[in-house]
């Protein structure tokens, strides 16, 4: 329930959604400026297209595919806030100065507010708001050249200002966005790590009220008997209470608590069961290839049923998949067993790197219940081509 509670937009989830957005929002002043590019292009340099239109449009193109994927966005970013201030200081250079009457503004003019939000997307809102000033001055000053239209200074002044004014809301917004996201993610982290602590607290209460019953049941009965033992027969029959109860505590701070040792055939059979097959969707495919007396420590047996059965879950609850495939083998190599799991669903897929931090299904329940007893766990994911879920143990057998 808490875990689901906390499913919300995340910093990581933020940092896309604002590349996303940026990338739709230069592709459309791209198409607005469209006209004056073919028309201006033809009169700047041939070192300028190609390092501030060809190059420019590359790496926009670049961007635009990282903030589909979700990664790769504050590199390039940062590479085209460059490109805008600099192709637009260099553009003097590039446009002769006897350009026609109705050349009008360099077209880098409609890019200045989506080169804001490049920077600041990059390097944070503060660098941001410094760079839409400097890009400003830099505009006003080519904006009274020839190259640049031949404008009045007040006139300059007023479509930088305009310009200045747009970009700097655009660079609070993105640092308001982002320090919101943030304060999201720390108090989701408080709850996530209060919510740990109160189950590890729960789990200790229980079991010191196990450990209280028995010493209650077993402890003060055979010291009780003891105390009031007259006779040989009593005295023996004390005796053997105390070993009683010894070995009672002792079994309860090993292995009673914790599954007992299994061949990985039989927690292939107890997956079979659990996940049932060929009754409903997915069906479910189990099959196992180890020697018939590799026997697993308790521990590790109930980690790799609960991460594999977990695994299975998933696969129903969120990829759409009609088929799972479950693989275990397990062989002896060097003294010590190894095995490995292979959970394979023919849904969807999904990626990795886009889920949330606060989901705590593959962190925990698979990648981290794995690591707890000294194994491995992977996610393998081809795109549209359902995912596989890769468990592997290696250590001394039971």
């Amino acid at each position: 329930m808490l875990t689901s509670s906390l499913a919300g937009i995340s910093a990581l989830d933020t940092h896309r959604l604002m590349g996303r957005g940026i990338a739709a929002f230069a592709l459309l002043l791209l198409l607005q400026a469209s006209g004056s590019i073919m028309s201006e292009s033809a009169y700047a340099a041939t070192w300028w297209n190609a390092i501030f239109l060809w190059l420019f449009l590359a790496v926009v193109a670049a961007f635009t595919a990282a903030s589909i994927r979700g990664r790769g966005l504050t590199a390039t970013a940062g590479a085209l806030a460059f490109l805008v201030l600099a192709g637009l200081a260099l553009w003097p250079l590039a446009v002769p100065t006897t350009v026609p009457e109705s050349f009008g503004t360099p077209w880098l003019w409609a890019m200045i507010n989506v080169g804001a939000a490049w920077c600041a997307f990059s390097f944070g809102p503060r660098t941001g708001c410094i760079y839409t000033i400097v890009i400003g001055t830099v505009f006003t000053m080519v904006r009274t050249t020839p190259e640049g239209g031949s404008a009045s200074l007040q006139v300059a002044l007023e479509d930088a200002l305009f310009a200045t004014v747009l970009g700097l809301i655009i660079c609070v917004t993105i640092g308001i966005l982002r320090r919101a996201a943030a304060r999201a993610d720390s108090a989701a982290d408080q709850a996530i790590e209060q919510y740990r602590e109160a189950a590890s607290a729960m789990a200790l209460s229980n079991e010191r009220l196990r450990l209280d019953g028995l010493l209650h049941d077993s402890v003060m009965t055979a010291l009780l008997t003891a105390s009031q033992a007259g006779s040989a027969e009593e005295r023996d029959a004390s005796a053997r209470l105390a070993q009683s109860a010894l070995q009672r505590l002792e079994q309860q701070g090993t292995a009673a608590s914790e599954a007992g040792p299994a061949t990985l055939a039989e927690v292939a059979a107890r997956i079979r069961f659990t996940a049932g097959t060929g009754t409903s969707e997915p069906i479910v495919n189990v099959v196992c290839e180890s020697p018939d007396h590799l026997l697993l420590p308790g521990d590790v047996v109930r980690a790799v049923f609960e991460a594999t059965t977990e695994a299975i879950n998933n696969a129903v609850r969120h990829s759409g998949a009609t088929r799972c495939e479950v693989s275990l083998t397990g062989h002896r190599a060097a003294g010590a067993a190894k095995i490995t799991v292979s959970v394979k669903d023919n849904g969807s897929g999904f990626d990795p790197g886009l889920v949330s931090d606060r989901r705590l299904g593959i962190r925990v329940s698979i990648i981290g219940r794995m690591e707890a007893v000294g194994g491995s766990a992977s996610i393998i994911t081809p795109h549209l081509a359902g995912t596989e879920v890769r468990l592997s143990w290696e250590g001394a057998e039971a």
